[in-house]
């Protein structure tokens, strides 16, 4: 069974966590600048992220790219703890910030019909040094 860990897309979210509500105010998530300066960011947080982290994040958003249940799988890629316009092409949203974190386009990939989606915070949260 293959596992998925849409969870550590989250370890990305430093950025919009951070803001204050002014920033926030002036933060449009479909903005090709805002957008823009989002993905910066986050590219930033991947980067601290050990090898397996990384390959998690980047599998959890082929999965959700592959799965046709972007609607349903949405709550792992944008936290709706923060007030944010909603994402207008959430597929191109994806394929645009895996494209920034990989260096490349991400390719359909088929995962088969047993997949497990793991909840992979624990007490003391996720470990992204590995």
């Amino acid at each position: 069974m293959k596992k998925i860990f849409p969870d550590y897309i989250r370890e990305l979210d430093y950025y919009l966590g951070s803001m204050s509500d002014d920033d926030l105010a002036d933060f449009f998530i479909n903005d090709s600048d805002c957008r823009a300066r989002l993905f910066e960011a986050m590219m930033l947080d991947f980067d601290r992220l050990g090898p397996l982290s990384k390959q998690r994040v980047l599998e959890a958003i082929e999965f959700i790219l592959s799965s046709g249940q972007i609607d349903k799988l949405w709550g792992y890629v944008v936290p709706h703890a923060v007030p944010l316009d909603e994402v207008e092409d959430e597929s191109g949203y994806l394929r645009t910030l895996y494209e920034k974190l990989a260096g490349r386009e991400p390719q359909p990939r088929n995962f088969g019909v047993e997949v497990e989606l793991v909840d992979a915070i624990g007490p003391n949260g996720i470990d992204v040094r590995q």
